[in-house]
């Protein structure tokens, strides 16, 4: 089942009483301490993220000229997601195109734009883990035979540029 996207904080959201006044930090569990970058790699790595044994390969979905995706499932949270593999050059190494698109999606987190939810390194591929989508636009527009409801029109160019606002606001051109 697809996670819902959180849009806002609920209206009933509830504050612990003088909390800014008093300025006294929220309680917090021993997951919400502070780490150092090394400290949350390690961690998340006991985990399995950032290993690919924790996703198997199931359909390929698609070729690009440097990566390829495919359909998958993650063994952690048994939900399905598009692994896309970005082949590396022995003497390059990884494509700056490739090193570009982690850098700006790993900060993008908006409910109309696809989030990157792993990086696998290994010598020979570079690979992001990606929620899954079942459609995309043009597989839309190709089911329908290029007719599409006005109404539905409005709500795909709503959304599309909720997302890309969100970018603009965060400096990212697309």
């Amino acid at each position: 089942e697809m996670q819902k996207k959180r849009m806002s904080l609920p209206a009933n959201l509830n504050l612990y009483p003088n909390m800014y006044e008093q300025g006294e930090a929220v309680p917090s569990s021993p997951f919400e301490q502070t780490m150092s970058r090394k400290e949350r790699r390690a961690s998340m790595a006991e985990l399995g993220y950032g290993k690919m044994s924790s996703y198997t390969k199931l359909d390929k979905l698609g070729e690009g000229t440097y990566a390829t995706v495919f359909k998958g499932k993650s063994r952690l949270t048994d939900t399905i997601v598009a692994l896309k593999e970005i082949r590396l050059e022995h003497e390059e190494g990884a494509p700056c195109t490739a090193i570009r698109e982690v850098s700006i999606l790993k900060d993008l987190k908006h409910a109309n734009i696809v989030t990157l939810h792993d990086i696998i390194h290994t010598p020979k591929s570079l690979t992001l883990v990606f929620e899954y989508l079942e459609k995309d636009l043009k597989s839309y527009m190709d089911d329908c035979g290029g007719i599409i409801a006005l109404s539905n029109v409005k709500l795909f160019l709503f959304q599309i540029l909720r997302g890309l606002h969100y970018c603009h606001k965060r400096k990212v051109l697309h």
